[in-house]
């Protein structure tokens, strides 16, 4: 069973930059939430990395093609099980919250 954690602001760097480097190669399906619908960003992109830069404040998805970039993340929640992951949720200032789902849960090595 797969629970939700909050990840705290200030280890969002150091727990994106640890878990990049279990996740290269992996299939991503982004989903962007607004407020009165659900829009899919991408059906399947394979992953390089997941990393948080505090100085532009933003939470880069980059990707085999493109880099998917949320920018002004409020809160990031992880759901997974142990060391098993299957989707990053991250709440923006504007409102809309993204989804970042792993095709197959991730086995991380944080």
């Amino acid at each position: 069973m797969f629970h939700k954690r909050e990840i705290p602001k200030d280890k969002w760097r150091q727990f994106f930059d640890r878990m990049s480097s279990s996740v290269e190669g992996k299939g991503v399906d982004i989903t962007i939430f607004s407020r009165d619908k659900e829009q899919h960003q991408s059906k399947l992109w394979e992953l390089h990395g997941v990393t948080y830069d505090p100085h532009d404040d933003a939470l880069i998805v980059s990707c085999k093609r493109q880099e998917h970039v949320i920018h002004s993340p409020v809160a990031i929640t992880v759901e997974g099980n142990g060391q098993l992951m299957s989707s990053i949720n991250v709440i923006t200032a504007e409102g809309p919250q993204e989804t970042v789902k792993f095709v197959s849960p991730l086995l991380l090595s944080v």
